[in-house]
């Protein structure tokens, strides 16, 4: 069985989310999704429509997620690596992360995790913070 790790803040679920989430799953045969904790999102500038636990439960609705995870409330994303042992960790195509300093870290934990980008999703609203901008263009 081969585990594919997905990560985000998830906050308002928009098909750019499904598009991310459906590749990830293509990806392998078990797909985990780790939520980015309330903490961790703010910290990184979030303005939060829905708390962890609201946006766990909706995006555990989606059907090709077969597990959902909060992260951990510090910015190791390594600790949850370390749990999780997947086989894959996708990346978003915006996503900033440096693909080959996580598979560096990850043979450091004795695990030959191989990290995969996602494609871009080509629709006009892809974003939370688009769809925020059209909701208070709206009014």
């Amino acid at each position: 069985m081969i585990k594919v790790m997905a990560s985000g803040v998830f906050d308002i679920l928009h098909l750019g989310h499904v598009h991310y989430l459906r590749e990830s799953k293509s990806f392998g045969d078990y797909l985990v999704v780790v939520i980015a904790s309330d903490y961790i999102a703010q910290k990184h500038g979030k303005e939060l429509v829905f708390n962890e636990n609201e946006r766990s439960a909706l995006v555990s609705e989606l059907k090709m997620v077969d597990e959902v995870m909060v992260g951990h409330s510090d910015d190791n994303i390594f600790k949850t690596v370390a749990e999780l042992k997947p086989d894959i960790i996708t990346l978003g195509y915006d996503q900033k992360f440096d693909d080959s300093y996580i598979e560096t870290e990850c043979k450091k934990l004795g695990l030959n995790t191989k990290v995969r980008r996602t494609s871009p999703y080509d629709g006009t609203i892809n974003s939370s913070s688009k769809i925020r901008q059209k909701i208070l263009e709206s009014i």
